[in-house]
């Protein structure tokens, strides 16, 4: 590896008569996606971090040629030149990427396996022990990203299409201008154009495009979620030093959003689970759009699902009814509420789970600009004009209307950067409320046949069980999922099956040492407090980016204290169920500090996870009584004519239930409300 070598040099190299001609890319860009997108770029001193610009700047741009058995990076500004030989393995210490205070080093991933390919890799030099983040070649101006590229990654990147850009917009009209592209901007999207089908809609979607449908049947070219989830916001610093939790899951910044990296869970909360609610949503909910978003997902009970092994044998079935009925018994368990047959949403026609790529794709009318992110919503008194993008200004028509389809944290952000409450004072409240779930998770294991199996089932067999329960009015549940297999199943088979229809994920480590025995999977989840004004998400002044100076305040109060205590006490009292033996001697725990299989229950500090997930609440959505809601029943911001809101960010409590059905359901009834009013605006 050479850090600067001239580029007259790099052509004696491959201009070499004997050899093949070389393959080439120009204008490439590494961008790291867990350090909110930003680009490695090079100066005359090295390597450096760079915050990604639109259009990309040449510091950042690479050309990447590949020249069996050479890959080699010319950086477009520099001319610096960096050679990697992956296949003799010439590979040399890291390269050193300065990014200020912080020392980071850049080297060749552990996922380069072949000869012809090539990926990267950054890590903290000071802090070895935390993952490294993985590093995406983005071929600029195309629709593709890759984490790995190899000799078909650019033989093949002409046949890419190429992204939209607000340039390709001049003089177009909109009747909606949505922001994201996951669950509610789909949701919304599909139900508006059954309203009006000719409606005509913009999306704006912050990152490219990266995986065609869900990650879990994409298996040759998708990442694991921690390499690709973005965090642009900061936890205090009060928050991180005295709280066990310190951080919450980040967001998928590419089309599709978090839809290609979820667990299809979908509930449906009951009138109990939604107190707190306002009573003329929780009634519209429940009478009609519930049932349009389970429709709409795809959501079955795990009882329901077809899927097959290579032997036509049902997946979910034998295992499936058994798993159930061992935990039946659990609906006695003081404070347990209900037990059920997990919903799931496979009840697509690939039985997959769920994600919003090709929903969007197949639309009519509907333009996707990539690679914009909104930095400001521009307003005229009470008035959404105009949006300040990273691609530049972008008009909002007379008639148009403004619809937040993003994740909770990143819509406050662009609401609190944009309305100063000194103009609308009923958005004061704005990031004042904040719920989320803790998270505790616990895998168990008892000999086979333990629940017992058939003869005649499926050589690997998933089971998903769904159990609801309540500490007074704190909501807690617990999401199962099990697998069981042969012993003469065929190892990368059973990850194979795993990794494309199991519920919750089950470290292959776990299953790999388990030959004889039923492998249970338990994640347990237990809303914070809504009530707790000590848990805020504030602008900070720093100077930084619109998009990055929001600031999330955590503490957790004594009710989320004795929630959590209680939940993790009934996850094992529910464990217990698994056992065929009166003192539990048949099962086991997996005790991930020493990775190992044991009989004696796991310390809290190993289950409990230290963050938090389905963050909420931010913009709540209140009826005429509630005066302090920033958002009214028709979902828009009080005090803005045309700007409206989806997602977590709307509920008025936390919480136990996985969002997602409940944020399509709200999603669908937002495009119902406005074309309800449009038809009472023309009459």
């Amino acid at each position: 590896m050479k850090e600067k070598v001239q580029e007259s040099e790099i052509r004696k190299i491959i201009e070499k008569p004997d050899l093949t001609k070389p393959l080439a890319i120009s204008c490439v860009s590494l961008r790291c996606i867990n350090e909110n997108d930003r680009v490695i770029a090079a100066d005359h001193n090295g390597l450096l971090m760079e915050n990604s610009t639109k259009p990309i700047e040449e510091n950042a741009q690479w050309i990447i040629v590949y020249y069996d058995p050479l890959w080699i990076l010319i950086n477009h500004a520099t001319s610096m030149c960096l050679i990697f030989d992956t296949k003799n393995k010439h590979i040399s210490k890291p390269l050193k990427v300065n990014d200020g205070h912080r020392h980071l080093l850049l080297r060749i991933s552990s996922k380069t396996t072949k000869d012809n390919q090539i990926a990267f890799e950054l890590f903290d030099e000071n802090n070895p022990q935390n993952n490294a983040s993985i590093i995406f070649f983005v071929f600029e101006g195309f629709q593709r990203t890759f984490p790995i590229i190899d000799h078909d990654s650019i033989s093949n990147l002409t046949a890419s299409p190429k992204i939209n850009t607000i340039a390709n917009i001049v003089n177009n009209l909109y009747d909606y201008i949505v922001i994201g592209s996951s669950f509610c901007a789909a949701a919304f999207i599909k139900q508006t154009k059954k309203n009006n089908p000719k409606a005509k809609i913009l999306v704006l979607e912050r990152g490219l495009k990266y995986l065609p449908k869900h990650h879990q049947h994409c298996p040759s070219c998708s990442s694991p979620p921690r390499d690709v989830e973005s965090r642009p916001w900061t936890i205090c610093s009060e928050t991180t030093q005295n709280e066990f939790i310190k951080n919450l899951h980040g967001q998928i910044p590419f089309q599709g959003g978090r839809s290609t990296y979820w667990s299809g869970w979908s509930p449906t909360p009951s009138t109990k689970e939604l107190t707190g609610w306002p009573e003329k949503l929780k009634s519209q909910l429940q009478e009609t759009y519930f049932h349009l978003a389970r429709r709409f997902l795809g959501v079955i009970t795990a009882n329901e699902i077809h899927a097959l092994d290579n032997e036509n044998n049902l997946i979910y079935h034998t295992f499936q009814a058994s798993l159930k009925q061992r935990f039946d018994s659990a609906a006695n368990i003081e404070s347990i509420d209900e037990v059920m047959h997990a919903p799931l949403a496979m009840g697509n026609n690939q039985l997959i789970k769920f994600s919003t790529v090709d929903t969007l794709e197949s639309m009519e009318n509907v333009t996707i600009i990539h690679d914009c992110t909104v930095e400001q919503i521009l307003h005229n008194e009470q008035r959404a004009t105009a949006l300040q993008t990273n691609q530049g200004i972008i008009l909002l028509p007379t008639d148009s209307k403004l619809i937040l389809a993003m994740s909770t944290l990143p819509a406050t952000t662009l609401v609190l950067n944009s309305f100063k409450t000194a103009e609308f004072p009923r958005l004061s409240n704005v990031g004042k409320r904040f719920t989320a779930h803790f998270v505790s998770s616990v895998i168990a294991r008892v000999p086979r046949p333990h629940p017992p199996s058939t003869v005649n089932a499926s050589e690997v067999e998933l089971a998903a069980v769904y159990i609801t329960g309540m500490k007074g009015d704190a909501q807690y549940h617990l999401q199962l999922s099990g697998v069981n297999y042969t012993q003469h199943t065929n190892d990368s088979y059973i990850h194979e099956i795993c990794k494309k229809y199991s519920a919750n994920s089950i470290p292959k480590e776990c299953i790999d040492t388990s030959k004889d025995y039923v492998v249970v999977s338990c994640s347990t989840l237990g809303e914070l407090d809504y009530k707790n004004r000590n848990n805020q998400f504030n602008l900070i002044d720093n100077s930084q980016s619109l998009t990055t100076n929001g600031e999330l305040k955590l503490h957790l109060n004594e009710q989320d204290k004795e929630l959590w205590n209680c939940m993790d006490n009934k996850t094992f009292e529910v464990m217990n169920k698994l056992s065929s033996d009166s003192n539990n001697n048949d099962l086991q725990y997996w005790h991930e500090t020493d990775k190992t299989w044991r009989t004696d229950i796991p310390l809290s500090d190993e289950i409990r996870k230290p963050w938090i997930v389905h963050d909420a609440s931010t913009m709540w959505i209140g009826d005429d009584e509630d005066i302090e809601a920033p958002v009214g029943l028709d979902y828009r911001l009080h005090g803005i004519n045309n700007v409206y809101i989806t997602g977590g960010a709307l509920w008025p409590t936390g919480g136990s239930w996985n969002p997602v059905l409940t944020i399509v359901a709200m999603a669908i009834h937002l495009a119902d409300t406005i074309y309800d009013e449009s038809k009472r605006i023309v009459c």
